[in-house]
């Protein structure tokens, strides 16, 4: 999966209850990949209408439009 505008492979989610806490991941294959440094038992559930943020850009978008 890449950002539809720079095409970068890397994305993140905000945390629900603390919009400044992140999880970044990478979605290789259709598996979604948290970072190493992230506890993965606090890791949220992404789905295809989950906002979704561009690790390199300004995009942002529903995790489902993502190809």
């Amino acid at each position: 999966m890449k950002c539809p505008t720079c095409g970068c492979e890397a994305f993140y989610v905000k945390d629900a209850d603390d919009e400044y806490d992140i999880y970044e991941f990478t979605c290789s294959g259709g598996q979604i990949e948290f970072s190493d440094n992230i506890d993965t038992e606090g890791t949220p559930q992404i789905q295809d209408e989950t906002e979704t943020f561009c690790n390199r850009c300004a995009w942002h978008g529903q995790f489902g439009t993502l190809k």
